[in-house]
């Protein structure tokens, strides 16, 4: 395993930082039956993951942008640790607390879930991930409800706990996520993992992680064979989750030990030390032993807050004791500095900068002044804290100066209106991973889709053969107020800019242009095929807020084949998050139906409008109460997702008028399509 950027890890060390919104810094000691728990959340390339979820019994935390997390009274006794982050694969460490202890768990490794999802209707069908490393057959079970299947190859590292004592995971482990989860199947599915690095004729015992006791349990026997010319190990499994391959460690495991100390002298105190395959703290005296070691060639890598990371090589032996001591060297430091005024340019005495990786505090001068001294050269975030205002941060690396940060005062209420008449008034658009993004701030009175139809057909076959079938005249609408508003949509098709379009069909496929078959709805050209963007708002200050409202007016036109909520196909989604620093988004509002219509297994170019299925679309107003974020600094979000490729032919999403104001939320507006309330919607498989 090659590192390719070790950033420094951050633990806890004789402290502890708490930042809970704006709330400030603090911590807690230990005692009479209670202790300190801290721990480090990375990915398998080793930078930290922030905001992932901690729980530990009743007590949750959130990862800092260090990847840190830490409890402070937590009862002592043994504990389980959950951890989870969006995106990522989910994993669980134990560790045993003491009264007045400050204990640190292993480190985690969290593995980036596949991009693939695979629909699996009751009659079965088969799930791969995006290499082709790992399927799974799934029997027809009619008893068994639709399944959406995301198949990960897990490395070793990011195993959710360390194989039994005395035993090695084979190649990868596989993680097998599925909506609804927690699904046991009544009928086995067969389970294939290629590319495998140990490969025997012998059976081979599969396991599964049961994340109620931490435990891997045996599942079933598998055996290796070939797959498309590679070898595969196959097995028969009824459970989804977490899958492994796991053997006994032939003839016998060794172990590595040995102390981590600073090049200066001296042990050092919460020092992580892991392999591929198992993890380790040192205690009070630098020492640390890694037990049950598979054989062979490994790297041990050792890292402690404010050194440097360093890796070593050791070739285990059976029964063999190892030693592998690590000599860290200090990390360079510098410093950081800067002024802190309100929004009025004034000065602020007395307010308090914590730099949040490594745990510095200064306090501000008469001048406004701060400086934090001694500050290891990793990026960081210096959040500032001072009585009547928000609290605000910004990133730095150090040494630097002038991180001037400016506060809101917490008295202030403001309200928001954005007609877009002056410009984009603050909203952002971001693009997808393709650079797709639609949305942008479109004038109407001078736009040539004013006047011409939507214009998404073909006539290379001497006859119009239309693709989408429309019910107004296919035109852009007339905005709800002024002459401007933002649209998820195109103006021209892409390659092809002599064309005047209104759809978010962006490349057209050349097979869906050379068909004389109406009704398609459109395909794009593939890859990529799916579009997507977000369109974000600037920052709103809830403060002083007692409720909290969100309002704007709406007209689109979308696929009518699937729009359904569950489906995933042109998606229009409205987020909301608070900060800074905004990093979870929550879903408040969802404009898609709670069902398809009747009628959509056979036709293909109608359209979902805001004025209902197969009808003209009209301008709706939707509200949202924003009561639970009153008091915080907000943005929002709206997001626009295609899917897939399919019925992209239409005019797309159009925004106007957006309200935010400090009003009871009331009555629905004529049109409101709110439906969080409802449940999900089911996966139909798509056509």
């Amino acid at each position: 395993m090659k590192i390719k950027k070790l950033w420094l890890l951050a633990y806890f060390l004789g402290y502890a930082v708490f930042l809970g919104g704006c709330g400030g810094a603090g911590g807690g000691g230990g005692g009479g039956g209670v202790g300190n728990l801290s721990g480090t959340v990375n990915n398998t390339s080793y930078n930290p993951i922030s905001n992932a979820d901690i729980v530990v019994g009743s007590a949750a935390a959130k990862t800092l942008s260090n990847g840190k997390y830490s409890f402070t009274n937590i009862p002592a006794g043994e504990k389980n640790i959950t951890i989870n982050a969006s995106g990522y694969t989910p994993a669980y460490r134990k560790a045993t607390i003491t009264g007045g202890s400050n204990v640190i768990a292993d480190i985690a490794f969290l593995q980036a879930l596949d991009s693939k999802t695979t629909p699996i209707p009751s009659s079965g069908g088969t799930a791969t991930n995006t290499t082709g490393i790992v399927r799974i057959v799934f029997p027809n079970d009619g008893a068994r409800p639709s399944l959406d299947v995301v198949l990960t190859n897990v490395d070793k590292i990011a195993a959710p706990l360390n194989a039994p004592e005395k035993k090695q995971f084979i190649s990868y482990i596989v993680y097998a996520k599925t909506k609804p989860d927690n699904v046991i199947l009544s009928s086995p599915a067969k389970l294939s993992v290629k590319n495998l690095t140990s490969v025997t004729n012998e059976a081979i015992q599969f396991y599964r992680f049961d994340t109620d006791t931490l435990e891997w349990r045996p599942m079933a026997t598998g055996y290796a064979s070939t797959l498309e010319g590679r070898p595969t190990i196959d097995v028969n499994t009824t459970y989804m989750g977490w899958i492994a391959a796991i053997m006994p460690i032939s003839p016998a495991p060794g172990t590595i030990k040995g102390a981590v100390s600073a090049s200066g002298g001296g042990p050092i105190f919460g020092a992580n030390v892991w392999t591929y395959s198992s993890y380790a703290v040192t205690d009070s005296s630098g020492q640390y032993t890694l037990n049950f070691m598979p054989l062979g060639t490994t790297e041990v890598h050792a890292s402690a807050l404010n050194y440097s990371s360093q890796t070593k090589v050791v070739t285990v032996e059976p029964l063999g004791v190892h030693t592998a001591n690590f000599s860290l060297v200090a990390a360079s430091q510098g410093n950081i500095s800067g002024t802190v005024r309100n929004y009025y340019d004034s000065i602020i005495e007395g307010a308090r900068v914590v730099d949040e990786s490594f745990g510095n505090v200064a306090y501000t001068d008469q001048y406004g002044r701060y400086t934090l001294y001694n500050v290891p050269l990793f990026p960081t975030n210096i959040w500032v804290y001072a009585s009547g205002f928000i609290c605000a941060s910004r990133e730095a690396t150090a040494p630097a100066s002038g991180i001037d940060l400016a506060l809101i005062p917490s008295a202030t209420v403001h309200s928001y209106s954005f007609t877009f008449e002056a410009g984009t008034e603050g909203f952002i658009a971001y693009a997808d991973q393709y650079g797709h993004n639609f949305w942008h701030r479109q004038h109407y009175d001078s736009s040539p889709l004013a006047t011409n139809p939507q214009n998404y057909f073909n006539s290379s076959h001497g006859a119009i053969t239309r693709k989408v079938y429309l019910k107004d005249d296919g035109i852009i609408p007339t905005p709800e107020g002024g002459s401007y508003y933002f649209w998820y949509g195109q103006t021209t098709l892409e390659g092809n800019p002599a064309t005047v379009e209104a759809s978010y069909i962006g490349a057209q496929d050349p097979g869906d242009v050379t068909t004389t078959e109406s009704g398609t709805g459109g395909e794009s050209l593939e890859p990529p095929g799916a579009n997507s963007g977000t369109l974000e708002s600037p920052a709103l200050n809830l403060t002083g807020y007692t409720f909290g409202k969100l309002s704007f007016w709406t007209w689109w036109e979308i696929e009518g084949k699937n729009p359904a909520q569950g489906h995933g196909y042109d998606e229009m989604l409205i987020f909301v998050s608070k900060g800074p620093p905004y990093t979870t988004w929550n879903l408040i509002g969802y404009l898609n139906p709670y069902e398809d219509p009747a009628w959509n297994i056979t036709v293909s170019g109608e359209a979902y409008t805001s004025g209902g299925f197969n009808k003209p679309g009209i301008w709706v107003q939707h509200n949202y109460d924003l009561t639970p974020y009153a008091g915080d600094i907000i943005k929002i979000r709206f997001s626009f997702n295609t899917g897939d490729r399919k019925y992209n032919g239409f005019r797309g999403w159009f925004i106007d008028d957006i309200k935010v104001g400090n009003s009871q939320f009331g009555i629905f507006s004529v049109g409101n399509n709110d439906i969080l309330h409802y449940p999900p919607a089911k996966a139909i498989p798509r056509n």
